[in-house]
C-alpha cells in the first residue's frame, strides 16, 4: 500500500510541476527534463507516469474541458440571468486564479486552436452562453441596455482571458475582483 501511495504522490507532483511548466512556457517551450528536475526525479521516472509529452499535455486539456463544461452547467434554469452571469464568469476567473492545472489546460487548448486558425471551443461556447444570459438580464432590466449583449459578453471574455495572458504585469489574484467590478459597471444598483 505504501508503494501505491508513494506512486500516487509522485504522479501528483509531476502533474503540479508540469502544470507550472506548461503555463509558463506553453507546449513547445515545456521541457520534460525541467519538470523531472523540479520534482527531484529523473526523466525516466516521469516517463513511467506519462509515456510522452503529448500524454502529459492531454491530462491537462481533458481536465480543462471537463471543468469548463461543468462551469457552464452551473447555469441554473430558475436562477436570474445576472446570478448565472456572475456565477459563470466569476467562477471561471476564480479557477484561473486558484487552479494552476486549469491555467495549463487553457494555455494548451488555446495554443492548439491557434495552430488551426480558430478560437478554442471554450471561447465560442462561453461567448454564446454569456451573450444569451446578458440578453436575458437586459430584458429583465438587471443590466444596462446601453450596450449590446454581444459587446458586454465580448468585454467580459476579454477581461477574463486578457487578465490571464497579461498575468506577469497584472497578478492573477486581481482577476476575480476585476470581473466583479466589471459587473458593477453594467449593473451599478446591485452588489458584486
Amino acid at each position: 500500500m505504501a508503494k501505491q501511495e508513494r506512486a500516487a504522490r509522485t504522479h501528483e507532483r509531476f502533474l503540479d510541476a508540469s502544470a507550472d511548466e506548461f503555463s509558463r512556457h506553453g507546449y513547445a517551450g515545456a521541457n520534460l527534463q525541467r519538470i523531472a528536475a523540479h520534482v527531484g526525479m529523473t526523466k525516466g521516472a516521469l516517463y513511467a507516469h506519462f509515456p510522452s509529452k503529448d500524454a502529459l499535455a492531454a491530462a491537462f486539456t481533458s481536465a480543462f474541458d471537463q471543468v469548463w463544461h461543468e462551469l457552464l452547467q452551473q447555469i441554473g434554469e430558475g436562477d436570474p440571468p445576472l446570478t448565472n452571469l456572475r456565477r459563470v464568469t466569476v467562477g471561471f476567473a476564480d479557477r484561473l486564479h486558484t487552479d494552476l492545472r486549469f491555467r495549463a489546460g487553457l494555455r494548451l487548448v488555446y495554443e492548439e486552436a491557434c495552430t488551426r486558425g480558430k478560437a478554442p471551443a471554450v471561447v465560442d461556447d462561453l461567448s454564446e452562453a454569456l451573450t444569451r444570459l446578458v440578453g436575458d438580464a437586459q430584458e429583465r432590466e438587471e443590466l444596462t441596455t446601453a450596450h449590446s449583449p454581444e459587446a458586454i459578453s465580448s468585454l467580459i471574455l476579454s477581461l477574463i482571458f486578457g487578465m490571464y495572458y497579461t498575468a506577469p504585469s497584472n497578478p492573477l489574484g486581481d482577476v476575480t475582483e476585476q470581473v466583479c467590478q466589471a459587473w458593477q459597471l453594467f449593473s451599478p444598483g446591485t452588489a458584486a
